[in-house]
């Protein structure tokens, strides 16, 4: 090969190319837009949640007193439940869980305390009650371990004493939040 061949043969070799950025920079930003929805998505869209969340057990209607699976918090915060809600209201006996939980269903909020353990005047239940008198129910529940419990749908919430601002505050942030949401 002569001298000029070897130089013609250099010319034609390929330049360094640079890369284009913008693929990277396009995945990451959806591998962070996938993170953070995620974490959105379980922390309810807000940060200061009240209680836990529990999966969605369903809004299945059953027949009074049909077998169901069990409940995955109790008090149960979704799933089978009877056709008939209860009335919105105060209450001086226990309402089965079957029920209640179709009040959640609509939106509502169930204040539920344990009279054995409950420090307090439940009158003053009462009244949290009339502040919000088409989405709440207050009742009894003996099986309770801690003296109340909040429920909304798929959110538990339970107090060791009566503190009437963490009820409102429970009920104001998760009332309407269900899957059937009726005017108040």
């Amino acid at each position: 090969m002569t001298k000029a061949n070897r130089t013609t043969n250099l010319k034609f070799s390929a330049a360094p190319q640079r890369r284009n950025p913008w693929p990277a920079v396009l995945v990451g930003a959806l591998a962070l837009t996938l993170v953070g929805g995620t974490w959105w998505a379980r922390s309810g869209g807000e940060t200061g949640e009240l209680g836990q969340t529990f999966p969605n057990q369903g809004q299945e209607h059953i027949a009074v007193g049909a077998q169901h699976p069990a409940y995955n918090s109790s008090p149960a915060t979704s799933g089978w439940h009877y056709v008939q809600p209860q009335p919105w209201g105060t209450f001086v006996y226990e309402i089965t869980p079957e029920t209640l939980i179709h009040n959640l269903e609509h939106g509502g909020v169930v204040i539920q305390y344990n009279p054995a353990l409950l420090k307090g005047d439940v009158a003053r239940l009462e009244a949290i009650q009339k502040r919000f008198p088409n989405k709440t129910v207050v009742a009894p529940n003996s099986q309770l371990q801690v003296p109340l419990a909040l429920t909304a749908w798929r959110r538990l919430y339970t107090l060791d004493t009566l503190d009437e601002a963490k009820i409102v505050d429970f009920t104001e942030r998760y009332r309407n939040r269900a899957p059937e949401r009726l005017p108040d």
